[in-house]
């Protein structure tokens, strides 16, 4: 037996469990049935050498398969009242860049899209994937909401590799499917902007006052708040 005939083997049985698991996290409201679908669909897995295997290393292949599958299925973009225009600083690379993904006949321009899928790459790797075209419109109507002058991005994308790498990080991360990202508004404190995300009733809004950021994604719509935990005063 190949070791491609093998992956594909484990991949499938892992596709299907992690599916289930994805769809109760995140109620992604995939069937059995579709995830039997996405297999067919699927591309053949990539060959074994040693880039692939390096990216795996310290992350599991279910967590894998469970990032490579719900990116063909990113969610639906809805138009969210923003200008289609996104400015994106990303101060641990020294990079700052303005792009158009929506023109203003509603139809999403590839080449602007190309330019903030850099600006959100991995850290460390450089890996990039494409990002949900939902998530810009989330990130967009929260740059307009607080006068339009760009977002400071901590994080955008992350390999399974990297995302094992973050404390505190889900191990079924949307930042793994290129479907978040972590923010903050210049000017503005992170609860105003988590606060005016949460109005906007799409995807996920976590507020995390002590590292004052905020995370967005395209996910089902949660908000949750992480704060630091105090030290037990001694007795």
């Amino acid at each position: 037996m190949t070791k491609r005939l093998v992956f594909i083997i484990i991949a499938a049985s892992l596709l299907v469990s992690a599916g289930r698991r994805a769809g109760a996290a995140w109620n992604t409201q995939l069937t059995d049935a579709d995830f039997a679908a996405l297999l067919k669909e699927a591309p053949q897995p990539p060959d074994l050498n040693d880039s692939f295997l390096e990216d795996l290393e310290g992350a599991d292949l279910e967590t894998y398969i469970f990032a490579s599958g719900l990116k063909t299925r990113p969610p639906a973009p809805v138009n969210l009242g923003g200008d289609g225009r996104l400015t994106l600083a990303r101060p641990e690379l020294g990079e700052k860049i303005t792009a158009v993904y929506r023109r203003k006949d509603g139809t999403y321009d590839q080449d602007g899209i190309k330019k903030i899928q850099r600006i959100m790459r991995s850290s460390g790797s450089g890996e990039e994937t494409p990002p949900a075209l939902m998530l810009l419109e989330i990130l967009d109507a929260v740059e307009d909401k607080f006068g339009g002058r760009g977002l400071v991005l901590l994080s955008g994308y992350r390999s399974p590799r990297l995302n094992t790498r973050v404390p505190g990080a889900a191990r079924y991360s949307t930042h793994m499917l290129g479907w978040a990202a972590d923010i903050r508004v210049p000017g503005r404190s992170p609860l105003q902007a988590a606060a005016f995300a949460r109005t906007l009733r799409a995807g996920g809004v976590g507020y995390y006052p002590d590292a004052a950021f905020v995370h967005l994604d395209a996910g089902r719509q949660r908000q949750w708040t992480v704060r630091r935990a105090k030290p037990a005063l001694k007795k």
